[in-house]
């Protein structure tokens, strides 16, 4: 799986974390869950396939940006919560083989991945200026405090970066 960026633009995907109006971030992360989920209900059988044993599969991918959004939209709930919360790691090399993400039926991994992307959209979008502002300490890739703002940067970057994987790896041979 590779590592991205997490601050300024991303070298591999492109992605800029000071690009764009809250609104415009939620729209594009909103487009590229949509297009995580054609692309691998496009691949078919190739989506299950690791293009090497160290790269997660499409499916892999597509059920770690599910799960992504739903941690993501727990952290902004958490943060306006608690002050200055504390965020867990969500053990993302756990869950690919604690929920058997290639195992997962890829339709009901879209139609989850639609469902998480718009709850997540409608919390972030309800997050005031003030509330944009609120931090909590961030795991990955270590510990850091930031901003709401931040995190809905960071998910958009995520689900920008892992289409690009998800891309790279169908296209390699098997």
């Amino acid at each position: 799986m590779s590592q991205a960026a997490v601050d300024g633009a991303c070298p591999a995907c492109g992605f800029d974390y000071a690009a764009g109006t809250l609104a415009d971030v939620v729209a594009s992360l909103t487009e590229h869950a949509g297009a995580i989920a054609a692309t691998v209900a496009g691949a078919g059988d190739a989506a299950r396939a690791r293009p090497d044993p160290d790269t997660w599969s499409a499916l892999e991918y597509e059920c770690h940006v599910r799960d992504v959004l739903a941690a993501q939209r727990g952290r902004i709930a958490l943060t306006l919560a608690e002050d200055r919360p504390t965020y867990a790691p969500m053990g993302r090399d756990e869950l690919v083989i604690v929920r058997q993400y290639n195992a997962q039926d890829p339709s009901v991994v879209a139609t989850e991945l639609s469902h998480e992307v718009a709850l997540f959209a409608a919390a972030a979008l309800a997050l005031s200026p003030i509330e944009l502002g609120r931090t909590g300490t961030y795991p990955f890739p270590a510990p850091n405090e930031r901003p709401l703002a931040w995190l809905v940067h960071h998910t958009a970057h995520e689900l920008q970066h892992h289409l690009d994987d998800i891309t790279r790896g169908l296209a390699k041979p098997v």
